[in-house]
């Protein structure tokens, strides 16, 4: 606490640069093999590879088991479960989380509160959601329907934000509807910050949660069914593929939703058709785009040929209670060219924050805060959770920031009354580390752009002379 309070005063008097890092986006897909097709007939892949005369085949190596998180296929109409693995273990939704999103626009639209014609205007928030995004400039406007498609097929992050506004007037007020209609309908592993899953270590569901959210949108909003099958979007001369491949690749598939962030790896909740029955199936924590769809065909499959049996029905699957273990974080195995840990930018902090402590490496202040913020405090607290790096270099901390007075002491002391540290940062410590920040970002902006192809040095310096000697010219 002393080396806290003497990091804090000395930045108040001084200033130093603050580091950035690369953040999370919702585009993994993009980057992902999206190229699975279905074998053309007559044309089967080949089982083995023949090895040259004369040259010894090379030993096999054991494949290592693919990463799995939890997962659950259940039949959409009568709520049985066919299969579950950790189906009630909290664990990060990404994309997932847009099927609340469009369950709540479905309901407004049937209710008349919105109309599929009805324009809505793109904010400067929207716009700047990180991708997928369709990238409608601030100031212009998207119909509902289109945004909806937009949402459905291309998982554009900033036409969630377009609705969430468009729907309730804000991101706060939205995720609030969220969080009521996710206790209305049960899902009590479900905690919602936003409405499009970009990673907020507060933002949380289940796999089992995700199936009774699917299965009530089948079953509630047949109607809206298309935007689930919709092929592709059609933007302007560009033709956006729908991200669930297994709409082309399995005759059955029927919808629903695909999802990425590094934190979680690639989810799926698909749905399929066959002889009047349909099943859902929810996969989670997968390595890639194609192992994920592989696995959701793989159980539905096996579903479709489980005969009728007594089976335990989804409400009989329980949640573990919120803040009993903290989701496994996938970025190690999916994104392992990205820091394990974001650093937030800080030129976008302000207001008011609570910290649990200054630690001296990310991924320490990174394991406390995901610890602390799926507690009660944590959840209701509302702001934005990150961790910061001090300017002087002095340590990171975990914080919720985006906080007034009254909000920060109020989190803290209710983390104090369960035992935990947490020190309030007044909005002007906040502001002073972004002004930092900002300073510094103009500081690297004015500065000479290194030609393409060089190495940074002068041509006769002893760095550059070094660097000649060690690739030989």
């Amino acid at each position: 606490m002393k080396k806290l309070l003497f990091v804090l005063l000395s930045l108040l008097l001084l200033g130093a640069p603050v580091a950035a890092q690369e953040s999370d986006a919702d585009a993994g897909d993009d980057d992902a093999v999206q190229t699975e097709q279905a074998t053309p007939p007559g044309k089967e892949k080949p089982a083995a590879t023949i090895a040259a005369p004369g040259k010894a085949a090379k030993k096999a190596k054991p494949a290592k088991p693919e990463p799995r998180g939890p997962s659950i296929l259940i039949d959409a109409r009568s709520g049985e479960v066919l299969m579950e693995e950790r189906a009630g273990e909290p664990f990060y939704p990404a994309s997932l989380t847009k099927l609340m999103t469009s369950y709540i626009i479905f309901h407004k639209l049937r209710s008349g509160l919105l109309k599929p014609d009805q324009a809505l205007v793109v904010s400067e928030l929207a716009h700047s959601q990180e991708p997928s995004k369709i990238g409608v400039p601030t100031g212009k406007t998207v119909t509902v329907d289109f945004a909806l498609q937009a949402l459905l097929v291309y998982s554009a992050n900033d036409m969630a934000y377009v609705l969430a506004e468009g729907a309730d007037g804000s991101i706060a007020a939205f995720a609030d509807e969220m969080n009521a209609t996710a206790r209305r309908l049960g899902l009590t592993a479900s905690h919602f910050m936003n409405p499009n899953g970009l990673f907020d270590a507060r933002h949380v569901s289940s796999a089992r949660d995700l199936a009774v959210l699917a299965a009530v949108i089948i079953n509630e909003f047949p109607e809206y069914q298309r935007y689930f099958v919709q092929q592709y979007l059609e933007v302007g001369k560009r033709r956006l593929p729908n991200r669930n491949i297994l709409i082309r690749t399995m005759p059955e598939a029927d919808g629903m939703k695909t999802g990425f962030v590094c934190a979680s790896g690639f989810n799926l909740v698909a749905s399929a058709s066959r002889d009047g029955r349909r099943l859902i199936a929810v996969v989670m924590g997968m390595r890639n785009s194609a192992a994920r769809a592989a696995a959701a065909k793989a159980m539905l499959n096996a579903g479709f040929d489980m005969p009728a049996a007594p089976r335990r029905k989804i409400a009989d699957v329980n949640n573990l209670p919120q803040g009993a273990i903290v989701p496994v974080d996938m970025t190690g195995t999916v994104c392992r060219s990205k820091p394990p840990v974001t650093v937030q930018d800080g030129a976008e902090l302000a207001g008011w924050a609570a910290s649990f402590g200054t630690y001296d490496s990310a991924d320490k202040a990174q394991m406390a805060l995901r610890g602390r913020a799926l507690s009660p405090a944590g959840l209701s607290a509302g702001g934005r959770a990150g961790i910061i790096q001090m300017p002087d270099g002095a340590g990171f901390l975990p914080v919720i920031w985006g906080l007034d007075q009254m909000q920060s002491v109020n989190v803290c002391s209710a983390y104090k009354l369960d035992g935990a540290h947490c020190d309030v940062l007044p909005a002007v410590l906040m502001d002073k580390i972004a002004t930092i920040a900002k300073a510094r970002k103009a500081a690297q902006a004015t500065q000479a752009p290194i030609e393409q192809g060089s190495d940074g040095t002068q041509p006769n310096s002893p760095t550059r002379k070094l660097l000649k000697r060690r690739v030989g010219h």
